[in-house]
């Protein structure tokens, strides 16, 4: 039995050993077995210092890169489509939102697309080339302001300074974010500096922060911190909570809505 363990293992890392990053979903499939006895071989490797936990997935410890994002958008999908369908519906006509690059955003984006009379009366802020597609670039909502910068072919998206540079020169109603993680204590982290300039920058530009989490990031600590989820205005997750948690969080002033 623990030979047979020490072989997945080492399976594992052979693998990860030719990509830059795997998910969780996709190494149990390769090795024969649940994804919840892979999570138990990644935590294990991870406590070892062999591989790390990134945004997506996991990577070896000395070569930590981005999942790209038409693979992230193939993890959780049925858990980001309720997540999106919740947070629509605060959605109100005439708002102009901002809409960052992330998976849950796309499925967002996709939810809005089925309500024609609504979306024609929004401005939509973006910086996800996917989102500004899905809208057929402005034709489908009142306009598109598309936020620029360097764009990474990986995330489909504009991203950096002057990304969020020109973001500070706009003002919405609400704006709908995504995160890495989130810890024990409800602090939001992110693994990379541009993710997290730009969900910063989205904090102070818009009257509603949405902050739309499955119930895969949460007790999880990513390097670098974003905020407190005292500073979101809404909680929109699958995440079940106990009535103490849901209490702490309304204590905060936060609105939870749970996705079912």
């Amino acid at each position: 039995m623990a030979n047979k363990l020490q072989l997945r293992r080492k399976k594992i890392l052979d693998l990860l050993s030719q990509v830059p990053i795997s998910s969780t979903q996709q190494l149990a499939e390769a090795t024969d077995v649940s994804t919840e006895t892979m999570r138990k071989d990644l935590d294990a490797l991870a406590e070892e210092g062999l591989i790390i936990k990134v945004h997506g997935g996991v990577a070896l410890a000395n070569t930590v890169s981005e999942i790209p994002f038409n693979l992230r958008a193939k993890e959780h999908v049925e858990l980001k489509i309720k997540i999106a369908t919740a947070a629509a519906k605060l959605v109100e006509k005439g708002d102009a939102i901002l809409m960052e690059s992330c998976t849950t955003n796309l499925e967002l984006a996709k939810v809005l697309v089925q309500d024609p009379e609504l979306l024609q009366t929004l401005v939509i802020v973006t910086n996800s080339f996917e989102i500004a597609s899905l809208f057929s670039f402005g034709g489908l909502c009142q306009r598109l302001f598309f936020l620029g910068g360097w764009v990474s072919p990986q995330e489909h998206a504009a991203r950096g300074y002057q990304t969020t540079k020109m973001m500070q020169e706009v003002h919405v109603n609400k704006a709908f974010i995504s995160g890495a993680a989130i810890s024990e204590q409800l602090v939001i982290t992110g693994y990379y500096d541009d993710d997290v300039a730009f969900q910063k920058t989205a904090l102070r530009c818009a009257d509603k922060i949405i902050l739309m989490l499955d119930s895969s990031k949460f007790e999880k600590n990513a390097l670098l911190t974003v905020a407190d989820l005292s500073d979101m205005d809404y909680l929109v997750t699958d995440k079940a909570f106990s009535k103490e948690k849901i209490k702490e969080i309304t204590v905060m002033n936060v609105s939870y809505i749970f996705a079912q």
